[in-house]
């Protein structure tokens, strides 16, 4: 209660932590078109990682 006394604008502050702690930054080339959603033709690139084999197959 206090402390939205004494710094009303440090919610603001605790809310954007906590939504940068969930926001999820891929990494890449940065490149638009060559990115997994190209809006100017329309398509979308899915990447399937590789599967690895089993332990013990």
């Amino acid at each position: 209660m206090l402390e939205q006394l004494f710094a009303p604008g440090r919610e603001h502050t605790d809310d954007e932590l906590r939504r940068l702690e969930l926001t999820r930054e891929d990494l890449g080339d940065s490149d638009p078109a060559r990115g997994p959603v190209d809006l100017a033709s329309g398509t979308v690139t899915v990447r399937v990682p590789p599967r690895t084999p089993a332990p013990g197959v």
